[in-house]
């Protein structure tokens, strides 16, 4: 039977877990991360047996990534209340209440298929690029608009609150490296023959959306443990960034960097979020509003992006046992 207090006590039998549950279940490495998921799941409030065994099955990923956007609005300062069924959360600070729900884009025939990067299949360039520029940019307009079409703003519990929807892909294997500059024209519908969502006239129940492609297992494990030079495991993340050069422009670069060492970035919840403002919103906010490392918004009548820190667009791990 399961204990609703530890959401890593079985509520199914194995056979039925999801891969990447019974991945992190059994890993020698991720005890720490473990722990640090279930002290945010029993501080997140409302436990019930469906969540754990919907985390342990079919919906780990977006489960996962529901507790990790709990850890990004406490990290926040928000202070996050689950008293509804709908939107995911309900938060305030100092005052102000915001209204935030999760989603994210799961696959689309079985929601327990195996995701991880051993399964990503080769692409030409041609592939690649129809999938980052078409694919991937029309499952998430999908995804947003379905969630538009609940009308969480017409709750009474959200009224006059601004609307935050926070996404991210779990879609096929290899689709958390989708950086956030694939979305633009998707939201705001840069060019001549697209459509923003935000241009939509429903969408102005939308503030914002914010995006992470990183709210996964190894985030946990760098933020649970610290890899000094006492730890039992080594850790290496690489991927690529986005650099703010001398004269202002923004380009992509690669990094790799041995995690805990004193040389490298300090993680935080908000590292590689994006902020997506929209200009029609019926209630705007500021940026100040969501800790992020990188926004777009329209303003003068053009679109701005803007980066602060380390912006990590992608981002792989791999860990080794010390000697």
């Amino acid at each position: 039977m399961s204990n609703l207090s530890d959401i890593f006590s079985p509520a199914v039998s194995e056979e039925k877990f999801h891969p990447q549950f019974s991945a992190l279940l059994n890993s020698p490495f991720h005890g720490e991360a473990r722990l640090l998921i279930n002290t945010l799941y029993q501080r997140m409030g409302k436990p019930s047996k469906a969540f754990i065994r919907k985390f342990q099955t079919d919906n780990f990923h977006s489960h996962l990534f529901e507790i990790a956007c709990f850890a990004y609005l406490e990290s926040a300062g928000l202070k996050p209340c689950r008293d509804s069924d709908s939107p995911d959360f309900l938060a305030s600070r100092d005052g102000f209440n915001l209204a935030i729900e999760a989603t994210t884009a799961n696959p689309p025939k079985n929601q327990a298929a195996d995701i991880s990067l051993v399964q990503m299949k080769a692409l030409s360039k041609e592939e690649l690029v129809q999938k980052v520029e078409v694919e991937f940019p029309r499952r998430m307009f999908s995804i947003l608009k379905k969630k538009i079409n609940h009308q969480y703003d017409q709750l009474p519990q959200c009224e006059g609150r601004p609307l935050v929807l926070m996404v991210a892909p779990f879609f096929e294997p290899g689709s958390v490296f989708y950086t956030d500059e694939s979305l633009v024209d998707c939201l705001y519908g840069i060019e001549d023959s697209t459509t923003g969502l935000f241009s939509l006239p429903e969408a102005e129940a939308i503030s914002a959306v914010l995006y992470c492609n990183a709210f996964t297992v190894p985030r946990f494990f760098r933020l649970a443990i610290p890899l000094d030079n006492t730890a039992k495991v080594s850790a290496i993340r690489e991927g690529t960034y986005c650099a703010v050069e001398s004269d202002g422009e923004l380009v992509v670069r690669e990094y790799q960097y041995r995690v805990g060492h004193h040389s490298s970035p300090e993680e935080t919840w908000h590292e590689g979020v994006t902020l997506f403002l929209n200009h029609n919103a019926r209630i705007p906010i500021s940026k100040e509003i969501l800790p992020h490392t990188s926004s777009f918004s329209i303003e003068g009548g053009g679109l701005v992006r803007e980066v602060q820190g380390f912006h990590p667009m992608t981002s792989f791990m791999w860990i080794y046992p010390n000697k």
